[in-house]
């Protein structure tokens, strides 16, 4: 399980490889602490809320989490796909609508369209 540590004063995130190698240490109460606030370069800031502590884990999370999306481009085979879906939708509130009558043929109209645009979504793929 991935494990974010930030140091306690300066908020600057710490991973496993600073703390195996001197560059951050754990003071009493779990607090990490990095080698600058240590030696007191940034001293004169109060130690960070477990809160802020977690907030910030998160924000910063979220942030890589953003960076790491990927976008496709629109094909005209996704759009195409993507309005035979509404098709689909329709034809499904027709075969509702008419439930008494010949139902039969509106769900397969349905089926219809429904292979028609799982096949343009994956054609590219």
């Amino acid at each position: 399980m991935l494990e974010i540590r930030v140091c306690a004063y300066c908020k600057r995130s710490l991973s496993k490889i600073d703390i195996e190698s001197g560059n951050a240490f754990y003071q009493e109460g779990g607090k990490v602490v990095c080698g600058n606030c240590l030696a007191g370069q940034t001293k004169n800031e109060e130690p960070c809320d477990e809160n802020e502590y977690a907030l910030e884990s998160i924000l910063r999370e979220v942030k890589n989490i953003n960076r790491t999306l990927t976008y496709e481009p629109a094909t005209w085979l996704t759009i195409l796909a993507s309005v035979i879906q509404c098709f689909v939708f329709g034809s499904l509130v027709f075969a509702y609508l008419h439930r008494n009558g010949d139902v039969h043929s509106y769900l397969l109209l349905a089926l219809i369209f429904q292979v028609m645009a799982l096949t343009f979504f994956v054609v590219k793929k």
